[in-house]
């Protein structure tokens, strides 16, 4: 810290010898400016900032004891150190009334001053220290008390409090940021904020920074100098701590009591933020969206996806997990709960890979999941997953995979038709011991288990999301007795077609 001197004595000679001759670098002082009496060092003093004035007592035009009387006046975080002869010390002494830190007795001396300016400095340390921790505890408590406000029912406990930290609710929107990373420390994020914009006041709440900005009148509308200081404050924390802020504001409020409401739509429009191509979102754009719980549909897209990766159908896959983030974006379904459904997917894919001797995804794709900004590159993570999946799925198998690629095709496109060791291998040209060989090998199970498995997967299909009766069922998955049928169905789900139906509808 360097403390700023203002040197003032009618003696040009006494003014020299103090700012020039005097080794202020030593103990951290530089001479701001100079002058030859009272009325020049006021008027320095009213257009510069200084931390120290060493004044003579007596000067033309104005003394001493008039700068002080301003100081003490207009500056008082300024120390005022009086130069005065022994014959003039009883004047000086009125100046204890101006709080004037100290009196040196002409002639000075090196020695005698500069202790004079190190009391000074620390008294000004002292001061700042008691001012700053002043600042921090009044900060505290207010951040406490909108704390509660966010959280806790309104009461007129608050109301009286809030009128004592002069927090004027009267008008006012909710922003809520959320910064990717998140650091605990976030004293610079409020810092940017409180210096950058006017008429706002932000604090922490849980990982977000709630902001406060008041209106002078209530509006239907996001004003413009809102969402533009949002994109101001995103722009600002990327470029001084490379991190992704995102936003989502309030409707216009009125009065204390709907401060938590004000707060829960800026977050709920936060959470939605995820679907908007920009990185602020308005609550008032979602309003009107009723919450929607797809667990069940979702579970059961899990079910299919995973499915149609052990039976080679990497289309049928990829339209699945084209069908579910679909609904994320038609149904605003959260973030979080989006996210933790496409991790699931990352875990499938490792769960199959492995099963067919095969590596596991890299950790990477599951750390893109989570840290998706938006729908948009979530779906990027996603079908980046399913590409890797696919590649690595079929480098498994080896040479024989095209062999078995056919297979699995021709066994799916004709389901419905008599399917049999013989018939597979004539149409594929090959022989039909080898082809059983490499099926057997390749897939850990025969090609008739497959066929029987691949038809009873479709048939569960068909039961739990259509009206088609069983026996038509049957004869859709290539069993034209519809009891034989029934028998291989209880055999792989243990439950009749019927029971089976009746507990898909549950």
């Amino acid at each position: 810290m360097i403390f700023k001197l203002l040197i003032v004595d009618d003696e040009a000679t006494m003014r020299k010898g103090i700012s020039n001759f005097m080794d202020w670098d030593s103990i951290g002082c530089e001479v701001a400016g100079t002058a030859s009496d009272g009325l020049e060092a006021i008027q320095f003093l009213r257009h510069n900032h200084v931390d120290i004035v060493i004044t003579d007592i007596k000067m033309p035009e104005a003394d001493g004891l008039a700068v002080a009387k301003f100081v003490f006046e207009n500056l008082p975080d300024v120390k005022v150190i009086l130069l005065t002869g022994y014959a003039d010390f009883k004047y000086a002494q009125t100046a204890i009334q101006y709080n004037v830190s100290d009196f040196i007795l002409k002639p000075t001396n090196k020695k005698d001053l500069f202790s004079s300016v190190k009391t000074a400095q620390q008294k000004i340390i002292a001061a700042r220290r008691h001012t700053s921790f002043a600042e921090e505890e009044f900060t505290f408590l207010k951040d406490q008390l909108l704390q509660e406000l966010t959280t806790g029912p309104f009461s007129s406990e608050l109301e009286e409090r809030l009128a004592q930290f002069q927090l004027p609710l009267d008008c006012y929107f909710i922003a809520a940021f959320q910064f990717i990373p998140f650091e605990n420390d976030i004293s610079s994020l409020k810092k940017i904020i409180a210096e950058e914009k006017q008429n706002t006041y932000c604090y922490r709440y849980n990982n977000l920074m709630i902001t406060i900005y008041f209106s002078e009148q209530p509006c239907e509308s996001v004003p413009s100098y809102i969402l533009d200081s949002c994109k101001e404050i995103a722009a600002i924390t990327f470029a001084l701590d490379s991190r992704q802020a995102a936003a989502g504001i309030s409707r216009c409020h009125s009065g204390a009591a709907s401060f938590s409401a004000a707060v829960s739509e800026a977050i709920h429009a936060l959470n939605l933020n995820f679907y908007s191509e920009s990185n602020i979102a308005l609550f008032s754009d979602f309003s009107n969206c009723e919450k929607c719980d797809l667990t069940a549909e979702n579970s059961l897209d899990l079910f299919r996806f995973e499915s149609n990766l052990n039976n080679w159908l990497f289309d049928d896959a990829s339209c699945v997990l084209s069908h579910m983030i679909a609904k994320f974006k038609s149904n605003f379904i959260n973030s979080q709960d989006a996210k933790n459904i496409c991790a699931q997917i990352y875990y499938i894919c490792c769960r199959v890979l492995i099963k067919k001797d095969g590596s596991p995804p890299e950790a990477v794709y599951l750390d893109r999941i989570h840290h998706s900004s938006d729908i948009f590159t979530l779906e990027q993570a996603i079908n980046q997953l399913m590409a890797y999946t696919k590649e690595h799925f079929i480098r498994t198998i080896g040479g024989q995979n095209r062999l078995i690629e056919n297979t699995i095709k021709y066994i799916h496109e004709n389901l419905s038709n008599p399917l049999s060791l013989e018939n597979i291998a004539d149409h594929l040209h090959i022989s039909s011991s080898h082809l059983s060989r490499t099926f057997k090998k390749t897939c850990n199970e025969s090609l008739t288990e497959f066929i029987n498995r691949t038809r009873i997967e479709k048939a569960k299909d068909y039961l739990a999301h259509s009206d088609i009766l069983s026996y038509e069922i049957a004869e859709l998955v290539g069993y034209n007795d519809p009891a034989y049928f029934s028998s291989i169905f209880k055999k792989y789900t243990g439950l009749s077609p019927t029971d089976f139906r009746q507990q898909s509808k549950l």
